[in-house]
């Protein structure tokens, strides 16, 4: 399995030599951001160390967009993004990506790298992911 290092690094090389102008990060909410409490409104989670030094980082970053892809209820979405002060430019859609000649995005939106501990994230991965972002010029 890759490293993170690796990930990242790849992503931004594609970027690079395929003259993209944002990395797209698809952002899992439980056990990703959040201890999964699996609860309405997630009464009793916390959130994971650096999620939120890292989820600014990329909201404030003109070369990245952040998208919050979760099955929760928008009710709880809300309640979870309030109490812990966190910003996504979406909420599971990519409006920046439309269809091309190869690729139908109407059912399943673009995304560059997936947050999502299904995927094999860890929830102290944010503090790798955050000072690989926050060590490089070019980000």
């Amino acid at each position: 399995m890759k490293s993170w290092q690796q990930i990242i690094e790849s992503t931004m090389q594609q970027k690079i030599s395929r003259g993209w102008d944002k990395i797209y990060w698809a952002i899992d909410l439980h056990d990703s951001i959040i201890t999964g409490k699996y609860n309405k409104f997630n009464q009793g989670a916390t959130i994971y160390p650096y999620a939120k030094e890292t989820l600014d980082f990329l909201f404030l970053s003109e070369c990245h967009r952040t998208i919050l892809w979760t099955s929760s209820y928008p009710e709880a979405v809300d309640d979870v993004l309030k109490r812990f002060d966190l910003k996504f430019h979406y909420f599971n859609e990519n409006p920046e990506c439309s269809n091309t000649e190869l690729c139908d995005f109407s059912k399943k939106f673009y995304f560059n790298i997936l947050i999502d501990d299904k995927s094999g994230f860890d929830g102290t991965d944010w503090e790798k992911i955050y000072f690989i972002l926050t060590s490089k010029s070019d980000v």
